[in-house]
Order: structure tokens, then sequence, then C-alpha cells
């Protein structure tokens, strides 16, 4: 009988341990033991090693071994391949896809921002804020010259930073702050423009800020690649020649928006900006220009040009001649 009891004890006591194991991990599993669903948008720092990443997607719960991540990373030669910036996982994706993504920077699609060469400030704000958390007015707002450093010498008394917001594509972190992204282009100009030739500014009688003006104009006339140098040409055999520059993307620039077809009205606007009414140079870029236009405006071609009128072909190109009588028949 006291055997018995004992035995009776023991099977009790078993099943007390039992159920108190099933209590502790259905603790555990509505504590978050249980890989969360759905998707993960993590941000990789620069200079973060491949530790870092997997420590990383583990938290967010995109990955479940750490030690299994590094293995496939070196397995795949990528585990020095793997490229920063804000990325979109699903969480319990395949550890080969993420590398995939990783090693080829396909970062989530609100990760990225690229400004196309030609836009204004009041474009890029309305593309910041269509794109990003950051509203049209903060990123205006953000552009003005401030207390900021400026990489050409004239540009210090400019209202904005017009022509300064290098156009290109930026990887965005999650939080980012309209004074963070200005940053940003300013940084990409000084990094992209340095060895433009802007010491090329002095010979054409200019500032670099002024050859930047040109550039903008180029970059707003000129759709065909070859026709950026002959378009600067232009403007400064026109300058020389004390003949108003007569560009239409200035017009459109003082009208506020860019329009294809100018109407008498529009050319008659009064703004410094109206290089139909006023001498010589608007006195700001009217846009943010490409490399290739600020190196067209840099060094332009050796050609006496005055005029040119766009032919109407697809591809946007010119006809250039120095004669009024030509322009004008081949603008009929």
């Amino acid at each position: 009988m006291r055997s018995c009891f004992r035995i009776r004890r023991a099977v009790a006591l078993s099943l007390i341990a039992a159920a108190l194991t099933v209590l502790v991990s259905a603790a555990v599993f509505s504590c978050g033991g249980e890989r969360r669903g759905g998707e993960a948008t993590i941000y990789i720092s620069p200079g973060s090693s491949t530790a870092d990443i997997a420590s990383r997607l583990v938290d967010e719960d995109v990955i479940d071994d750490q030690k299994e991540f590094l293995k496939k990373a070196a397995e795949m030669g990528v585990d020095q391949k793997l490229k920063p910036g804000t990325y979109r996982f699903t969480r319990g994706e395949p550890v080969e896809g993420i590398l995939a993504k990783l090693e080829q920077g396909e970062q989530a699609p609100e990760a990225t921002l690229t400004i196309p060469e030609g836009f204004s400030i009041n474009d890029i704000a309305t593309l910041v804020a269509a794109r990003t958390s950051i509203s049209k007015q903060e990123y205006l707002q953000a552009t003005m010259v401030g207390g900021r450093r400026l990489p050409l010498n004239g540009s210090s008394d400019a209202g904005n930073l017009e022509g300064l917001l290098f156009p290109s594509t930026y990887d965005l972190e999650p939080d980012i702050t309209a004074g963070q992204l200005v940053d940003m282009q300013l940084e990409a100009f000084f990094r992209k423009t340095g060895d433009a030739g802007w010491s090329n500014a002095s010979g054409l009688g200019l500032t670099p800020y002024q050859a930047l003006i040109v550039a903008s104009m180029v970059e707003r006339e000129a759709r065909v690649p070859e026709e950026r140098p002959v378009v600067a040409a232009v403007i400064y055999n026109r300058l020389a020649e004390g003949m108003k520059l007569e560009v239409d993307a200035t017009v459109q620039y003082a009208l506020g928006y860019w329009k294809t077809e100018l109407t008498q009205a529009d050319l008659e606007t009064d703004s410094p900006y109206n290089t139909r009414l006023y001498g010589g140079l608007p006195p700001g870029p009217i846009c943010n220009p490409g490399l290739d236009a600020i190196e067209a405006a840099l060094n332009p071609a050796d050609v006496d040009y005055l005029y040119y009128v766009a032919t109407g072909d697809a591809e946007g190109h010119h006809f250039f001649t120095r004669s009024y009588e030509e322009f004008l028949a081949a603008g009929n």
C-alpha cells in the first residue's frame, strides 16, 4: 500500500511538471516566441558587417538563425558585398533571396529617391512630398541658403539653393528630414562636380556661379547630348554681342512652371528671369543641372552661332546658325 502511494505521488508530480511546461511554453508563445508575420522594413547603415546585418534580421524576425545566414553568405560569396540602404523583407522568406536583395541593392521603393536633371526646386519639392513623409513646404524651407557652406564662388548671395541641389538617386533613411535630404544633395554637388573644370569659368569672363546659371539654361534647352556645348556657345556669343539671350526656358521659370508653347502674354512676363525682356544672365539658375550640362557650360563649342531653333523631330534636335534670316526661315 505504501509503495503504491509513492507511485501515485510520482505520477501526480510528473503530471504537474508537464502541465507547468505547457503553461510556460504557452506564455513564451504568447509573449512573442512565435515569429511575427508580414513584412519588415529595415535600414542597413553604411559600414554594417554581415554579422551586424544578420543580427538585425533576427531582431526583426526576418530570419531565425544568425549562423545559418552567415554560412549561406559565405557559400554564395556575397559576405563582403552586401549594400547599405532601406530594404523591405517578407518575414520567413528564403535566406538566399534576402542575400540576393542585399547584394544587388534592391531597396524598398520608398527607400530611394531619383531626382532628374533639369528639375527646379519647386519640381523637387513636389516630388519629395509625393514620395516621402516630407511636406512640400518643409522641403522648400530647407532649401533657403541659411548658414550653409556653399560649393561655388558667387552663390552666397542667392536666396535659395536653386542649381546646387544635385540631380541623382539618393538612399533615404525612414525618418529622414528635409534638411538632411538637402544636405545630401549639396554634398553630392561637391562630390560629383569637383572635377568639372570650374576654373574655366574665369576664362569665359564668369564666376563659377554664373557658369552654373548657363548650365541650368543648357539643361532645359538642349535635349540632344552633343548639342549641349553648342547651346552654351550660343549663349556666350550672344552675351559677347550684347544681345538679349531670349531663352524660352527662362520665361517658363519666370511663370513658375514648364510649358511647351509660350503665348505672347507669357513672353511679356515681367521678371528678372525673363531673358526676352532683360539683358544679360538671369539672377540665378533656372533648374538643377546635371554634370553633362555643367561640363558643357564650362567647355562650350568653338562655333560662332547666335541663334538656334527646334527642328521639330522626335529627338529634339536644333538648327543652329549665325544668320538671323536663316533662323527666321528655319522657324517657319
